[in-house]
């Protein structure tokens, strides 16, 4: 009869325990080498997003140079219009009289039998003087006729709302051709 035999490996539990060992060290060199490669991914976007905003702020530092040597160029030139001019100009556009408004109600609210022969302003005195005739209309001093006349000018918002004051100014009876008229003066104060 042939002898049997059989091999009985001792160091089995020990080869278990060595595979689990290189398994868990495998594993180990994997997370290793995935968190590396995270790691440098996430380097790589820094990276380029820092390029990118540092390309970005590099164009506008340009611009930026370009808009104050234009800024530059502007101010030295005749050209240009300080904020003050700017101010200046609108307070003029905002709180000038429009003369020729004035005039055209003027010439719609006095009476027909009255003509303006002079329109003067005064721009060192702030005044603006109406010069005007009228017929001489019986039964009327002639200062009430001027009196009248001032009334209808004052009652006028749209003439008289720029004036602090309508007030009379002269009067005086003067005859033309046998035809007497009364000449008058309306002081209207800005």
């Amino acid at each position: 009869m042939k002898a049997e035999y059989y091999s009985i490996n001792l160091n089995k539990a020990s080869n278990r325990l060595d595979q689990l060992e290189q398994m868990q060290k495998r594993r180990k060199a994997v997370s290793v080498a995935a968190f590396e490669v995270v790691m440098v991914l996430i380097a790589a976007a820094v990276g380029y997003r820092s390029y990118r905003t540092d390309l970005k702020i590099d164009r506008m530092r340009k611009e930026v140079a370009a808009i104050e040597e234009k800024i530059t160029r502007l101010e030295s030139s005749t050209d240009y219009l300080s904020p003050e001019d700017i101010f200046t100009l609108s307070e003029v556009a905002t709180s000038r009289l429009v003369w020729s408004e004035k005039i055209s109600v003027l010439g719609n609210i006095l009476p027909k039998d009255v003509a303006i022969t002079e329109l003067v302003y005064d721009d060192r005195l702030q005044v603006f003087l109406i010069k005007g005739i009228s017929k001489v209309r019986p039964g009327l001093k002639d200062l009430d006729l001027v009196v009248a006349i001032i009334d209808v000018v004052e009652s006028n918002e749209d003439f008289s709302s720029d004036f602090s004051e309508i007030k009379f100014q002269s009067s005086q009876r003067v005859k033309r051709e046998e035809q007497e008229m009364v000449k008058f003066e309306i002081a209207c104060l800005i």
